[in-house]
């Protein structure tokens, strides 16, 4: 029998530690990667359904990445988008091989991958939210099996990797489409990320507040301009019934952006609201999109104001003690 193979999860934190749990208890050999801490789990890992219907305890084999020499087996990118160019760099460096996936919300979030030439790369457009209850304990969501597509490879090494990674109580499934699927999350991520943490609310309020969700239909309709453009198929119903069904779905739950506001951390914002922005304005002609952009910047401001962080002209945030896994 062939030894498995491994798969390396970057960045350990509410998507990367519950992935690892479910991956290592369905037998899969896995390693989870931290890209910004040295310490690791002095314990088990422990994940919990929403409804509290199942609850695993593992033991997760943790590494820092600067302690790995190289790396052979699939690599998954769950860690901020931010910092992806500085990874692919990192990765090439320790002439790593084997597919890479990438499980990150935005838009052209897989540029330095691409610019560093590995092949083959997926992304990931996941459909689970997550929630740390403390540094190794997370409750999680699924909503639907999260799509895998293909952005340079094939479909066979695809499905493999599909293969490889599904477990039942976190199920990913291929896609032809990825790019529609792209589209699609990141303009709903662009409602929750920046309505919610403004509002400082969770994500059922599209569901418990009329006044809101008419908010959410403006900022979709802005962005379908722009799909619609890029020949994507997408409608403001598909992408307003999909909205009502994660709020109804994760009532209760705080988005990531929130999450990382309130700790002080930087967001994934600007591969969001802003990207999509950026996008359209460098269409020809250029198309303006301003409660998209506006709800953007705001969320920006919020950030830079809570962590005392920085950014000049053309650079990423700065923020202190921040953490790039998730």
């Amino acid at each position: 029998m062939a030894p498995l193979e491994t798969i390396y999860i970057l960045g350990s934190g509410a998507i990367g530690f519950p992935l690892a749990v479910y991956l290592a208890n369905a037998g899969r050999r896995v390693v989870a990667v931290r890209t910004s801490r040295q310490d690791v789990p002095k314990g088990p890992v422990t994940v919990t359904a929403h409804n509290g219907a199942s609850r695993i305890s593992t033991l997760v084999e943790t590494i820092s990445l600067s302690r790995l020499a190289t790396l052979d087996g699939t690599i998954v990118i769950t860690t901020k988008s931010y910092a992806n160019k500085a990874i692919a760099l990192e990765l090439k460096d320790k002439a790593a091989t084997g597919p890479i996936v990438i499980m990150q919300n935005g838009v052209g979030v897989e540029k330095p991958f691409l610019d560093a030439q590995f092949s083959p790369i997926y992304r990931c457009v996941l459909y689970i939210t997550s929630q740390a209850t403390s540094e190794y304990d997370f409750r999680i969501r699924p909503i639907t099996a999260s799509p895998i597509g293909v952005i340079r490879g094939d479909e066979s090494g695809l499905k493999k990797c599909v293969e490889n990674l599904t477990t039942d109580e976190f199920p990913f499934r291929s896609e032809v489409n990825i790019q529609r699927e792209i589209w699609k999350k990141a303009i709903i991520n662009s409602v929750f990320n920046s309505i919610c943490p403004l509002l400082e609310v969770d994500n059922g309020v599209f569901v418990r507040d009329e006044a809101t969700a008419n908010l959410a239909r403006e900022v979709v309709r802005e962005c379908v301009t722009l799909t619609d453009r890029l020949k994507m198929g997408l409608s403001e119903s598909e992408l307003m019934e999909q909205i009502m069904r994660i709020s109804k779905a994760s009532d209760g739950q705080l988005i990531s952006t929130l999450q990382d506001i309130r700790s002080g951390r930087q967001t994934e914002i600007e591969f969001l609201n802003l990207e999509i922005a950026r996008v359209a304005a460098a269409m020809q002609p250029g198309l303006l999109l301003p409660k998209v952009e506006l709800l953007g910047k705001m969320i920006l401001a919020k950030s830079l104001l809570k962590s005392g962080g920085t950014r000049g002209q053309g650079e990423g945030v700065t923020c202190p003690g921040q953490s790039l896994d998730q």
